[in-house]
């Protein structure tokens, strides 16, 4: 019973009585019916039609495989539906990966506009490392995921499309009554920072045990506090306990709390990337994919616009 077809046919049968009948209800001669007919019973070994002068009747066997066929077919109807549906989001699902400081604006942003148009996609965002969100993307756990470059490297890209979304400027972070840290730095005060204590986040908003961030200070940062989430690694600076890292998407939101100095130039930028499955993009992910690349843009030239240079 490989072809949905002929089970149509058998059910039209079943419902109008005659292979006359049904042949007109599916636009088919009533030749091309009786071959479905054939067909079927070749296939099940089984009779399925009786044939009664001007009518037929369906033998047990055909009554089963007719009651069968309506469900079957009312699942594909519905399958059908779902998967037009998902073309045109109109339903479906957009699971999303991000991370720390993109899941503080970045990503509720594009969530929200994403929402606003196409309510009826149900979303859903988890927060986890580059390594996981690639492990989970090739798994089929999430549709999209914001990763960056910090350790996305070699086999992390295996099995993903990799789009560039922004390279996120790091700045200087630290107290007002910070006289070093007010200063302008060249690449060879910044050494001039060895001396002071350093305050680490979550990863990846942080330098990280092995990040090509610490190679580029040009030492070796002395950790004083490991703290979890933005909020507590901000406080610490403000109440003078250290310095740290302020990547571009929170720079703009934490001005005024503390001294922010930019170090393009000196630092290399972080880059942060849209991910997928290799080949493998729903028609939500694809729009969310435009929509993170429009509020990037827009998160660019607010941290242009309000972080002093």
């Amino acid at each position: 019973m490989r072809d949905l077809h002929r089970l149509r046919v058998l059910v039209e049968i079943a419902d109008r009585g005659s292979m006359s009948a049904a042949a007109r209800a599916l636009s088919f001669s009533q030749p091309a019916v009786s071959r479905q007919i054939e067909a079927l019973e070749h296939e099940t070994g089984a009779q399925l039609v009786q044939r009664l002068g001007r009518g037929v009747r369906l033998t047990e066997a055909g009554a089963l495989l007719a009651d069968r066929a309506r469900g079957i077919l009312s699942q594909v109807v519905a399958a059908e539906q779902e998967l037009r549906a998902m073309g045109g989001l109109r339903g479906g699902r957009l699971r999303m990966g991000g991370f720390a400081s993109a899941n503080a604006y970045l990503l509720p942003q594009s969530l929200a506009r994403f929402a606003e148009h196409h309510p009826q996609v149900g979303l859903s965002l988890s927060g986890s490392t580059t390594r996981h969100h690639a492990a989970d993307l090739r798994s089929g756990l999430i549709d999209i995921a914001l990763v960056t470059g910090w350790d996305l490297a070699g086999e992390q890209t295996c099995g993903l499309d990799v789009l560039p979304l922004l390279e996120d400027e790091l700045f200087l972070a630290a107290a007002t009554d910070n006289q070093a840290a007010r200063d302008k730095f060249s690449p060879r005060e910044l050494c001039d920072l060895a001396g002071e204590s350093w305050i680490e986040g979550t990863h990846p908003d942080c330098l990280g045990p092995q990040s090509q961030f610490k190679g580029a200070l040009g030492f070796e940062p002395q950790v004083h506090f490991q703290v979890e989430g933005w909020h507590a690694v901000s406080r610490l600076v403000e109440m003078s306990a250290g310095v740290t890292l302020v990547p571009g998407l929170l720079a703009a939101r934490s001005s005024g709390k503390f001294a922010l100095h930019s170090l393009a130039g000196q630092f290399p930028p972080r880059r942060v990337y849209i991910a997928l499955p290799e080949g493998r993009h729903s028609p939500a992910a694809e729009r969310m994919a435009g929509i993170l690349l429009e509020v990037a843009r827009k998160e660019r030239e607010m941290v242009s616009g309000t972080v002093g240079r």
